[in-house]
């Protein structure tokens, strides 16, 4: 450890992941895994994007175009590899393959718990209790397998490393404690945070799409350490929200939230943490939105028909036909 802005505080299945790299020089080894991060983002992109054609490549040029995934790749994060984990865990419960889901979300947790830390939640409260079972069997397994490897004395370490990253101030700058300030105020707004997506996890229970994006939504909306990387996650919830009939102004919001995270190079949080906030609201209201925007392409409709057919007597015994020409009565 350097200090709490440069050390290693992942639990130990990134660096089993990084190990067989270490036979390289950096530079190639830097380039593979780099590579391999691209490939996740692909992979996510092949899974859970939705449309054909065009649209679907736009999909895909636009995630790797945006920060977050920048980021990941020039610092060597894990995120992009998360999210083809996450991509997996939907794919897997669409399809009822609950263990391999739940397999697949322990493997996400164990690479960085804050990023999908609601999702089992979200599972557990819409009664799909299967696959949190088969995650909770792999985060087990996963965490014998930490402590054997790193021993009693490695796990006090690792433990006093994360406190120390903790109280490193940068580790929150993509939170709302970089807003209002760490403290009560902080953590009643990412509490509520992850309140409210819970909620609209079980509000739309029924839906397993909105579920998902919802449970990835709230693990950033509510974190109480997150960094540009961790964002990559939104992308899954955006083509899991685009894939599903929702809002327009659910979906149209995800325009403005392009260049929100694209603020974040210039070390500016506010824009995104404001339009995560309002996205999330979005979506815990997607149905009542949803209702009133068909009341009002109903009332068009109706108000469309009765402009189309207004009777005009064009001689006697005759109306006007709306599409033209007349009709004897």
């Amino acid at each position: 450890m350097i200090d709490g802005g440069h050390t290693f505080p992942n639990p130990p299945q990134l660096a089993w992941m990084v190990a067989p790299l270490t036979v390289l020089p950096f530079g190639p080894a830097y380039a593979v895994w780099s590579v391999l991060g691209l490939a996740s983002v692909v992979v996510a992109w092949a899974i859970a994007a939705p449309f054909s054609g065009l649209a679907r490549v736009a999909l895909l040029l636009t995630a790797i175009a945006i920060w977050p995934v920048h980021y990941s790749l020039i610092l060597g994060q894990p995120t992009p590899e998360i999210i083809a984990l996450a991509a997996a865990t939907w794919w897997f419960l669409e399809r009822d393959r609950v263990a391999l889901a739940g397999i697949a979300l322990a493997l996400a947790t164990g690479l960085k718990p804050q990023d999908v830390v609601l999702v089992p939640v979200a599972l557990l409260l819409t009664g799909r209790w299967r696959a949190v079972v088969w995650w909770a069997g792999g985060c087990a397994v996963l965490g014998v397998i930490f402590f054997a490897s790193l021993g009693v004395q490695g796990v006090v370490d690792f433990w006093n490393t994360t406190a120390v990253v903790e109280s490193f101030p940068g580790h929150k700058i993509m939170t709302l404690a970089s807003v209002f300030g760490p403290g009560l105020p902080a953590y009643a707004l990412e509490g509520g945070s992850a309140a409210l997506a819970l909620f609209g996890a079980w509000r739309h229970r029924s839906r397993l799409k909105l579920v998902m994006a919802l449970g990835l939504l709230g693990s950033v909306t509510s974190a109480v350490h997150a960094h540009e990387s961790d964002y990559c996650v939104v992308l899954i919830a955006a083509w899991l929200v685009l894939a599903t009939p929702t809002s327009a102004a659910a979906r149209l919001w995800l325009l403005p939230g392009v260049l929100a995270v694209q603020t974040m190079a210039i070390g500016w949080p506010l824009p995104t943490l404001l339009w995560e906030i309002v996205w999330l609201v979005l979506l815990v209201a997607e149905r009542p939105l949803r209702e009133a925007e068909n009341r009002n392409a109903e009332r068009q409709v109706r108000a469309g028909d009765q402009a189309g057919f207004q009777p005009e007597h064009t001689s006697e015994g005759a109306i006007q036909r709306p599409g033209g020409g007349e009709v004897e009565v």
